[in-house]
């Protein structure tokens, strides 16, 4: 098995490839196994060291101003979406699945219950059950966001309890590729977020983005955002995010060591200043 990862890489195949590959191999023997045509799987006994590892994506948060830029770049009928996914953190799937029953307007809640499937030839997307169990959960809904999809619900002819939150004209869901690339990838190229060093803006940014949110606007812990991302164990939502939980944290503390410091307390005491200055003559004159 060692061998064939040094042939592969030495065709000049990708790290990204080559683990593909070991995937794809692996599967089949695993199948071997269960019916009694193997005994043994050889990508099982590789070292740690010796599987390919390809470099993970540089993770991507966009700030204020480029949000801006986003939102008025998308088209009119894309920028519900698109909204929707920033300020939900749901996973494109979950996001196309919705509908009309699954928000919860009086409660403030998107209840994620299922995800919409690929469309295969022969194959119509569907909803199906989500990826794994803790992906049923009921993220909140921002009062901002929940004014705008009550508008756009009164003004959709597909408004029933079970029609999709986001309808074609013929009351179809849209389909996973059709909505990155015509949504989201032009609006991004339009608004310059595209380029730079950067890969093409993913859906899977905007979930990033609203982490980041969670964790470092309003200082939600590990187990909360863990919950509000449906991510299968907390291990998942640390390794993803320890670094936006470390710069929080490292921000908290260092707000708070110099609120107590002699340095801020001269503030204190010039703001004190400054208030009996201010008052009137007369004021200071009954003392």
């Amino acid at each position: 098995m060692a061998a064939l990862i040094t042939e592969l890489r030495a065709d000049g195949r990708s790290a990204k490839s080559t683990a593909n590959a070991l995937g794809t191999l692996q599967g089949i023997l695993r199948y071997a196994r269960r019916r009694g045509w193997a005994l043994a799987d050889p990508v099982e006994l590789l070292e740690p060291d010796e599987r390919p590892r390809h470099p993970r994506r540089r993770q991507r948060v966009l700030g204020r101003p480029e949000i801006e830029r986003l939102l008025d770049a998308c088209p009119s009928q894309g920028r519900l979406l698109v909204t929707t996914a920033l300020y939900s953190g749901l996973r494109i799937s979950e996001l196309l699945g919705l509908i009309w029953e699954d928000i919860d307007f009086a409660a403030g809640l998107i209840r994620v219950r299922a995800q919409l499937s690929r469309a295969h030839r022969g194959e119509p997307a569907r909803r199906v059950a989500p990826k794994t169990p803790a992906s049923l959960r009921e993220v909140p809904l921002v009062e901002q966001l929940s004014h705008q999809l009550a508008a756009h619900k009164r003004a959709s002819p597909f408004a029933a309890a079970g029609d999709w939150v986001f309808a074609t004209s013929r009351g179809t869901p849209y389909g996973h590729r059709n909505v990155a690339r015509r949504v989201l990838t032009r609006a991004a190229d339009a608004a310059r977020l595209n380029g730079d060093g950067w890969p093409p803006l993913r859906f899977h940014d905007l979930r990033h983005t609203f982490a980041s949110h969670l964790i470092v606007d309003l200082g939600l812990d590990v187990a909360q955002v863990s919950r509000i991302l449906g991510h299968a164990r907390i291990t998942i939502t640390l390794d993803v995010y320890t670094h936006l939980f470390d710069d929080a944290r490292h921000a908290r503390e260092i707000r708070r060591r110099m609120a107590g410091s002699d340095f801020a307390a001269l503030l204190s005491r010039a703001s004190h200043t400054a208030t009996v200055s201010a008052l009137p003559l007369g004021h200071l004159n009954a003392r």
